[in-house]
């Protein structure tokens, strides 16, 4: 029997470098990256004309214990302080071979999406589609120079994801993802294309995509959290409503964990964030509480932290 030998993605100490906010953001600053004034050191204030700033663990997933800085508040220890800038989330996927990228593909990125049980900065799901639609052609551009620059500096192979905010029509580098990330399965979805291939593809070979994926329609992904203690109470799927990542029948969800996720399409980003709260509130509607408690968020109401430690069961 012949076994097919893959080589290693990214070496450790590339991941290591690429995700330390000290060495990432030094880079884009040097390499003229659009990205938010971001300060590593601890105590540094945030010093870009008094700008509302955020704190973010260094050890990062999915927007957790991401909060706003306090004016003149001491940077804690595990985090670094980055301004906040006002825009649209997004990310992007790409492929690398070392030296080269090619982009694949951009998202609308949902956060803090209150009808999926979201609030604050927690990652809650992608809008993918046409890029055209989703981000101008010279953002578009931006992007793809970034993360050309990035993999040569890095050396980064294979896939990888990269978040991003739009301002005044810039893409502004939030944070580099080097995996497969939450949003790749829409783009498999919506191409026809294995993301695997591309990605073997340009470890073995050195072979990067032409151009980006096809996408005629929208295709969106929406992680439902739970705002109380869940007992998840079918055993099967769902009629008309593309639910995945069930949990086991009888199995309790604890508050503020996903529940599950949910797929849909649509027309437009709006109308996707439509279908996704209707599946949301369809779902709500069925679970067993226990306590009696409502399950789920609804939009408008307040409902208290999601805790500080606990199970991370999706990737961003």
């Amino acid at each position: 029997m012949r076994f097919h030998t893959i080589p290693a993605v990214i070496a450790a100490t590339v991941v290591a470098a690429v995700r330390h906010p000290g060495r990432f953001f030094s880079f884009l600053r040097r390499a003229a990256i659009p990205h938010p004034p971001t300060f590593t050191g601890r105590g540094r204030p945030c010093r870009s004309s008094r700008a509302p700033c955020l704190l973010k663990p260094i050890r990062s997933g999915g927007g957790l214990r991401v909060r706003p800085a306090l004016p003149d508040e001491p940077c804690p220890r595990g985090f670094y302080r980055q301004v906040l800038l006002r825009g649209t989330p997004g990310s992007a996927a790409f492929v690398a071979d070392g030296t080269r990228a090619a982009l694949l593909g951009v998202t609308r990125q949902l956060v803090g999406f209150r009808a999926l049980g979201g609030e604050g900065y927690r990652y809650g799901g992608n809008i993918a589609g046409p890029c055209g639609r989703l981000l101008p052609r010279t953002a578009r551009r931006v992007l793809a120079e970034a993360v050309a620059g990035i993999t040569r500096h890095f050396g980064l192979r294979g896939l990888n994801g990269i978040d991003f905010i739009l301002s005044d029509g810039v893409p502004h580098i939030l944070e580099i993802n080097p995996r497969y990330t939450a949003s790749m399965e829409l783009f498999e979805e919506l191409s026809g294309s294995s993301l695997f291939d591309l990605h073997l593809e340009a470890l073995e070979r050195g072979r990067l995509p032409r151009q980006v994926l096809t996408a005629r329609r929208f295709l969106a992904k929406g992680i439902l959290y739970a705002a109380g203690r869940v007992v998840w109470p079918w055993s099967g799927g769902f009629r008309a409503i593309d639910v995945r990542d069930r949990p086991l029948q009888g199995e309790t969800i604890e508050s503020g964990h996903p529940v599950c996720t949910l797929v849909v399409s649509g027309d437009s980003p709006a109308e996707c964030r439509r279908r996704l709260a209707a599946g949301a509130a369809r779902v709500r509607r069925g679970l067993a509480v226990a306590g009696g408690q409502t399950p789920l968020s609804r939009p408008g109401r307040r409902r208290s932290p999601a805790p500080r430690q606990g199970c991370r069961s999706v990737l961003r």
